[in-house]
């Protein structure tokens, strides 16, 4: 739901004002969303997600839910020489299934726009640095009552012990309104954090052929100010 590659984050951010929603399926979540850019340096997303593979509760037939809040915040904008940079936390209250959190940075050379970032919680999949904020406090390495259903917990922010890097590129081709990405997903599909909620491997439900997501995107412009995305992707070498 918000700006982004494919499952990563960026650090662009929407005109002031905007308002988007939308939908997207992805075995095995079915997911509503709207996006506020409520300030020219904060977006704000609310998504609501189905997960077709379990149970809400056990015994029942209704599928497991999900709500979720994410905000991305800018830190500075781009420059000649310095790239844009955002810092956001994903899913930050209730059970935090999908909680994440990142910095990123962009940087554009012509119609290339290069991403490049460090993402802890569920962006932390690849286990690929140690983590940095643990030099300043064991607060950060602690990863303290991960996820409450219906509250606001801090205390799991950037726990993990070894963040990942993710990154990418989005090419604007020629063709007007048409572009296509290449991502490196760093996403954790193994399990998701909180004591509510936890994703057990089953067959193949979790397996990835490949860390390389693709895709394309193409906007329509329906009226000055309105316009529709269609994106389709490739993801985890085995899922469209």
């Amino acid at each position: 739901g918000g700006i982004g590659l494919i499952q990563s984050p960026t650090a662009r951010f929407s005109n002031d004002g905007e308002f988007a929603f939308g939908i997207s399926t992805e075995i095995p979540w079915n997911r509503l969303y709207s996006k506020v850019q409520f300030f020219p340096w904060l977006e704000v997303v609310l998504r609501y997600t189905e997960g077709t593979y379990k149970p809400y509760q056990p015994g029942m037939t209704q599928t497991w839910k999900d709500k979720g809040i994410d905000l991305k915040v800018r830190l500075s904008e781009e420059g000649d020489r310095l790239p844009a940079l955002a810092f956001g936390i994903t899913d930050f209250g209730g059970t935090g299934a999908f909680a994440s959190e990142y910095i990123v940075a962009n940087k554009r050379f012509n119609n290339l726009d290069f991403t490049l970032g460090i993402g802890w919680g569920r962006l932390g999949g690849t286990n690929s640095l140690s983590n940095p904020l643990k030099w300043l406090s064991n607060f950060f390495t602690t990863g303290e009552g991960s996820g409450l259903g219906g509250q606001l917990n801090l205390g799991r922010l950037f726990s993990d012990e070894e963040p990942s890097i993710f990154g990418g590129i989005e090419y604007y081709t020629p063709i007007s309104n048409l572009s296509v990405k290449l991502e490196y997903d760093s996403s954790d599909y193994a399990g998701v954090s909180g004591l509510e909620t936890h994703i057990n491997r089953t067959g193949d439900l979790w397996d990835y052929d490949s860390r390389f997501n693709f895709a394309a995107n193409y906007r329509f412009n329906i009226f000055q100010r309105d316009k529709i995305d269609l994106q389709i992707g490739y993801l985890r070498g085995n899922t469209v």
